[in-house]
């Protein structure tokens, strides 16, 4: 298949090098070739080898410490990858992002969910010094005028979050009340993927800062047990549902709302009240029109916020709802505080930038690695989840940018569970299965009641008394540090112990640790924007776009031919609805319907 030849971000059709593919064909290979030969690197020589390397693995970055020095990744393997980046065009394409360009090239749209979190009220002129004496300051990539189109982005954030501001006051002071008159108790987040998966993450990563009167829930899944389930626990007088949906088109969504519109009018709420109860948060203004919400309590954002990049956006409203503006402000502020180090440091002490670079030579010396991620946190428990789909769907790719097929591996699946309780589960095959999955464990030091900041404790709470809680929190910690200590060392049997075999661990297992200082609304918003950079910045060095998803559609397309074929009892055949669904489908798919058909008829006869 002929190459496109490749073009600067941004700016179609203006060629970047004479010879991009060229450049980083070369790049490629020879981290191909490093990687190849450091399979059986031993990570805890290379410290004996290479004596500045704590040094250069080991960054700082807007509040988080980052240390990557145990992987089989030698200096002159970081070098070759650095190099990678060069040639890659990464700085540039972060520029290009910054900008506001259109670096989503299949959909022709820019990715600005970093515009969402630039301070507000708070700019800085210039990014940095003149070149010279007769040049012009450069503009603040970060807060420089942007616009898509004819819209000032910067106005449109500020416009919004100052409205995401009056109705979460309104709500958690009890002004914002039902269609009874019954203040709000309980808020309902209906949306799913990445109007679920972020507000879901944040909300439960910062519950210790919850409103005590307000209770958050997320229904994402249309089984229709999740909502029958969540229903027993609200009262509709007091619930508030905040319907999430990127386009307003998605069909779970959709479907579960009107699931929650029935259960409110059937609850006692009068239909011209139904707007004291639902607030929507869509891309799609009109079709939130369309379903009954009026423009006061629609919260826009736009289609350049792509859905697993939009916790910073109204998207977020459950998490403002829930923790108060100014600790979601704090969010906001981390998250921009890792944008400042991804745009100003250079590559060699660039976190996201260092963070890819091993993951991508992880895949390369461990090939058909997964990524494990272990947050020692149990508040961080999501925090797989939102990362799978981050990673996942961001880079599961198997095609470049212009359409050829990679000849690379892309995207690793990632997964994982809160430490401790994932050593009592699956760490026993990270010590001793044939295969090896690299991790992430980030750590939080606990505040164990150390004196947390009264600002940092639930408004009107207290610290719980519990004298145990230092001591448990240690034993978080010392678990944490010893899991990486034992999976790089590993332990060789004592002599003649005739279960020696069963006992040994290779040892020379990968592990990255994220530290914060603590869990707080700043560093939960810079961890998580260390690991959308991350991403995007895999996607810049395989040469996929990051930013759609075109996967997604095929699954959703089979459903709705399917979903006529459930109607009738009884098996599916060429008379019934849907025939020419029914023809399309392969012979294992046709056998499980018919069974499925038989029993739901049985019920039904039942």
């Amino acid at each position: 298949m002929k190459r496109r030849q490749e073009t600067e971000p941004g700016n179609p059709g203006q060629p970047r090098s004479p010879d991009p593919d060229g450049a980083w064909q070369a790049a490629w290979t020879a981290v191909e070739r490093q990687a190849a030969a450091c399979r059986a690197l031993r990570i805890d020589g290379l410290f004996d080898s290479e004596p500045e390397r704590l040094d250069r693995f080991c960054v700082e970055a807007a509040g988080l410490w980052l240390d990557l020095s145990r992987n089989r990744l030698p200096e002159s393997g970081l070098d070759a990858l650095l190099a990678l980046v060069d040639a890659a065009g990464v700085p540039a394409w972060r520029d290009a992002m910054f900008a506001g360009h259109a670096i989503n090239g299949t959909e022709g749209r820019p990715a600005l969910h970093v515009a969402l979190r630039c301070p507000h009220g708070r700019h800085r002129d210039v990014a940095g010094p003149a070149v010279d004496a007769g040049t012009q300051p450069r503009p603040d990539p970060l807060t420089a005028p942007l616009k898509v189109g004819d819209e000032d982005i910067r106005a449109v954030v500020r416009n919004t979050l100052d409205r995401m501001r009056a109705f979460a006051e309104a709500v958690r002071d009890g002004a914002w009340r039902g269609a009874t008159g019954r203040p709000i108790t309980d808020i309902v987040n209906v949306g799913i993927g990445g109007s679920h998966l972020g507000p879901e993450l944040a909300c439960g990563a910062l519950a210790s800062l919850g409103h005590p009167r307000l209770r958050t829930h997320f229904l994402s899944n249309v089984d229709p047990d999740a909502w029958q389930r969540l229903a027993r626990e609200l009262d509709p007088a007091s619930t508030l549902a905040i319907v999430a949906s990127k386009s307003w088109r998605t069909q779970e969504t959709a479907m579960n709302a009107l699931a929650v519109r029935e259960w409110l009018l059937a609850g006692g709420v009068p239909e011209d009240g139904l707007h004291r109860h639902f607030v929507g948060v869509t891309a799609n203004v009109a079709g939130a029109r369309a379903f009954g919400l009026s423009d006061d309590t629609i919260f826009p954002f736009g289609d350049w916020v792509g859905g697993r990049y939009s916790l910073w956006s109204a998207i977020g409203l459950p998490v403002m709802l829930q923790i108060g503006s100014g600790a979601f402000d704090a969010l906001l502020a981390g998250a921009h505080a890792m944008d400042r180090h991804f745009a100003d440091a250079p590559p060699a002490r660039n976190a996201p930038i260092l963070l890819a670079l091993v993951s991508l030579w992880n895949g390369l010396v461990h090939p058909g690695c997964t990524e494990v991620i272990a947050p020692y946190s149990d508040a961080l428990a999501r925090l797989p989840a939102w990362l799978q789909q981050l990673q996942m769907e961001s880079n599961g790719k198997r095609v470049d940018r212009h359409g050829n097929p990679v000849a690379y591996d892309t995207a690793p699946a990632c997964w994982g569970e809160p430490g401790t309780g994932a050593q009592h589960s699956f760490f026993q095959a990270l010590h001793q299965g044939t295969r090896i999955h690299p991790i992430d464990f980030v750590v939080p030091v606990p505040d164990a009641g150390l004196g947390k900041a009264a600002s940092e404790r639930p408004e009107g709470g207290a610290p719980l008394a519990d004298s145990g809680a230092p001591s448990r929190a240690a034993t978080l910690l010392a678990n944490a540090i010893a899991q990486a200590e034992a999976l790089m060392r590993g332990r060789e049997p004592a002599p003649g112990d005739p279960l020696g075999p069963h006992r040994e661990c290779p040892g020379n297992r990968p592990s990255n640790t994220i530290l914060l200082d603590a869990l707080t609304p700043a560093s939960l918003g810079a961890l998580l924007a260390l690991y959308e950079h991350k991403t995007v910045t895999l996607g810049w060095l395989w040469r996929i776009d990051s930013f759609d998803q075109w996967g997604v559609e095929l699954g959703k397309t089979l459903a709705a031919r399917i979903e006529p074929l459930l109607a009738d009892d009884g098996a599916p055949d060429a008379a019934s609805e849907g025939a020419s669904g029914v023809a399309a489908l392969s012979p294992p798919s046709l056998a499980l319907l018919a069974r499925i058909r038989a029993i739901r008829a049985r019920r039904r006869q039942g």
